[in-house]
């Protein structure tokens, strides 16, 4: 029986046989099927006792909710052409209320409200299509905003002009609707594909590359397998970032795609974030918390850090320390409910991690994003003696920046670390006579049209290693490097002058090739820099430091280097070529 004869059955033909079925009929007989049906269910379980019959009722139950979850896609989609935003309330109240108890409707006594007539003026009780769903139907916003992604993504629409376009993934729409992927993982790769898009524009032939790598996509959903789909991505993305010429900056619409501060979940007591920012602003970050790693600045005092982090420290919070307004302010800004029982949405928070288009939620024993090979040490977990470990350390030096009254003073005046971006670039590189970039100070590459455009438009403090009318040596008149000094040897040094070592530019000192006691000079030529353990070792003449091809080198001891040849850090990319 198709479906027209089926509502004639079950509904009579209206008075009007052999005549379009009008969708309100259909939208009876749709709320009369979906009762029938959890009936059917309930009572079918109940009375199957052959295996077989029981496998049969398996296979059309699992098809019935892929076909729910479609629907449900559809519905969003259909709310979202009809502008159902804009019902006025007594609309949205019937609907609601037939929804609830539709036998009126189903026999035909309950007829349908006008549509209003004329375009609504006034307040309207939703903002958008995401607003009714997510109050109407009581979606978390995440689940409501992926249903309309997913319908504008995988089911036909209507472009500007009202002409039918087929939907803008067709293969993992095709899987869906042959039932060959589940609703969830296709949805969060359109997704990811979306994300993908201004990348896959700004390579050649763009149109091949995207039927490509959605085809690459579609089979690895298929396969049903999320970890392999995740790896997928990731080096879809890498791939696609590395594909671009080093000078090459990204374009607007990729930075808007991946930059910015993402909620990833959220619990009643944390909230989980994901940071997406470009190597630039990067730099800044990695400046203020090199600062509160060093225990020697004020930016880095322990007490102070562990006082004003007593939410995180936790032998501050076992010492029975009551909180403080500061500390419930503080507990608000990371994500801490501020409340003894919970909050009146904790039953639902929005936002919490619950099973929507996206799949069920993964716990994890690492911050969301961590990788472990971008760790700092392999303690940067564990807590120092201040309680605290590194990345919360971190944490905290941002929310200190963000609840200062007014702009941190100068260097050395406040507890509050001061940052400075500092971009190391050859002369011809910067003048186009060379190909390359720029790097940062903590070795991140910056794209030489980006270092030209912020002398263009930044404050800039330029250094022109080796040019004339520089002051680089001061002989001895004194001990200590003075700032231009230091910058110029990070410069051309990057870090620590010992192979492997991955301290800080900000936490090194400056390590005298020859002893200033024995008459050697303050000079960039005769300084490199050094992390407090290796210029000790230096000092009491466990390594040997020399000038080796206008650079310095050093020599490891004999035990762990027996060739003794002069060696440099290679972990600073910088270090490519002599600068003087």
């Amino acid at each position: 029986m198709d479906t027209r004869r089926l509502i004639e059955a079950l509904t009579g033909d209206g008075g009007d046989p052999g005549h379009r079925v009008s969708p309100a009929r259909k939208l009876r007989l749709f709320s009369a099927l979906s009762l029938r049906l959890a009936e059917l269910a309930a009572e079918l379980a109940t009375e199957i006792s052959s295996p077989t019959e029981a496998a049969l009722f398996a296979h059309d139950v699992e098809r019935t909710h892929r076909q729910a979850e479609i629907a449900q896609i559809r519905a969003a989609h259909t709310a979202q052409r009809t502008l159902v935003q804009d019902l006025p309330a007594e609309n949205l109240e019937w609907a609601r209320a037939t929804a609830a108890d539709p036998a009126a409707f189903i026999r035909g006594e309950r007829a349908l409200p006008p549509d209003p007539a004329t375009v609504p003026t006034g307040i309207m009780p939703f903002k958008d299509t995401c607003d009714f769903l997510q109050h109407s139907l009581h979606l978390p916003r995440f689940a409501a905003r992926n249903r309309l992604h997913a319908a504008n993504a995988l089911l036909p629409h209507a472009d500007v002009h009202g002409n039918q376009c087929a939907p803008r993934y067709p293969k993992l729409a095709e899987q869906l609707h042959a039932g060959t992927a589940c609703l969830g993982a296709t949805a969060a790769a359109a997704r990811n594909l979306d994300a993908l898009a201004p990348a896959i524009a700004a390579q050649p032939a763009p149109h091949r590359l995207a039927e490509r790598i959605e085809e690459r996509v579609a089979g690895s959903v298929a396969a049903g397998i999320p970890q392999d789909t995740r790896r997928l991505f990731t080096a879809l993305s890498d791939e696609l970032e590395n594909a671009t010429s080093a000078d090459q900056l990204p374009t607007p619409q990729e930075i808007q795609a991946k930059t910015g501060i993402f909620i990833t979940k959220r619990t009643r007591h944390f909230t989980y974030m994901s940071l997406c920012l470009l190597n630039t602003d990067a730099e800044v970050f990695l400046s203020h918390f090199a600062a509160s790693d060093n225990p020697r600045t004020l930016a880095g005092n322990r007490d102070a850090l562990a006082a004003a982090a007593t939410g995180m420290n936790p032998a501050a919070a076992a010492g029975g320390a009551s909180a403080t307004p500061d500390s419930a302010d503080k507990g608000t800004a990371e994500g801490t409910s501020g409340a003894t029982d919970g909050p009146d949405w904790f039953t639902r928070p929005e936002g919490v991690a619950v099973e929507t288009l996206d799949g069920p939620a993964t716990g994890s024993g690492s911050p969301p994003g961590f990788d472990p090979n971008l760790a700092d040490s392999p303690n940067s977990l564990f807590p120092g003696q201040d309680g605290l470990t590194p990345p919360q350390r971190h944490l905290q030096t941002v929310l200190n920046l963000m609840r200062a009254p007014t702009k941190p003073p100068g260097k050395g005046a406040t507890g509050l670390p001061t940052a400075q971006l500092i971009i190391h670039c050859r002369l011809d590189t910067l003048l186009g006579l060379a190909t390359g970039n720029g790097w940062s100070a903590h070795g991140l590459e910056i794209p030489i049209s980006e270092i030209r455009r912020r002398l263009a438009t930044d404050g800039t403090i330029p250094l022109v290693l080796g040019g004339q009318g520089e002051i680089l040596d001061v002989g001895q008149e004194m001990r200590f490097a003075p700032d231009h000094v230091r910058r110029a040897v990070l410069a051309r040094d990057g870090g620590c002058f010992y192979p492997g070592c991955t301290v800080p530019p900000e936490h090194l000192e400056m390590c005298h090739i020859d002893g200033f006691a024995q008459g050697g000079h303050t000079s960039v030529h005769k300084f490199t820099p050094g992390c407090t353990s290796h210029h000790h070792m230096a000092d009491n003449g466990l390594l040997e430091l020399v000038i080796h091809n206008g650079i310095p080198h050093v020599v490891l001891p004999k035990h762990l280097d027996p060739e003794q040849l002069p060696r440099r850090n290679t972990y600073w990319p910088q270090n490519q070529a002599a600068l003087f």
